[in-house]
């Protein structure tokens, strides 16, 4: 598993000027070494993980630990394959975070990168507006985040 970010956008204290930060989750090798350029462009600072490839356990959620770069993400742009169990992990360990699944409803397998900037966009503006809605109001088309699929094998174990 291989993750690239930039310490200094990334772990910086929230402020005014913090911008969305990204989270792209995809293993094909040529994301290794992309700037995502148009995520930037687009207002985004950019973290990458190339996700846990052929070892689950090289994967801090799919060992039941947190996942720092994730925990820091203010979304995700999945694009592993589910079988994975990531995205499931991501959902069960950070319910408010949205994770935008590639080759889903919200972005299909052969969008484009303008077509997923917009779809990353789209995440952030529904969870912000749920985010805005008194409380007690129900959550009008979200799907329920329940368990991640692989929920026998991954424990919680405890935050800081």
């Amino acid at each position: 598993m291989e993750q690239r970010v930039s310490r200094r956008s990334w772990y910086s204290s929230a402020g005014a000027e913090r911008r969305p930060r990204l989270l792209v989750e995809d293993g094909r090798p040529a994301l290794e070494i992309s700037d995502f350029g148009a995520f930037r462009d687009a207002g985004f600072d950019v973290a990458f993980c190339s996700g846990p490839g052929v070892i689950p356990g090289s994967c801090p959620l799919l060992r039941g630990a947190e996942c720092e770069v994730a925990a820091q993400a203010d979304v995700v742009l999945h694009g592993l394959g589910p079988d994975s169990g990531v995205a499931a992990a991501i959902r069960w360990w950070y319910p408010e975070l949205p994770v935008v699944v590639k080759g889903g409803p919200d972005v299909p397998a052969c969008c484009s990168v303008r077509g997923q900037v917009e779809a990353v966009r789209r995440a952030l503006q529904d969870t912000a507006r749920n985010e805005a809605r008194p409380s007690g109001q129900p959550d009008q088309g979200q799907p329920d985040q329940g368990q991640p699929d692989q929920g026998s094998q991954i424990t919680k174990t405890a935050r800081s």
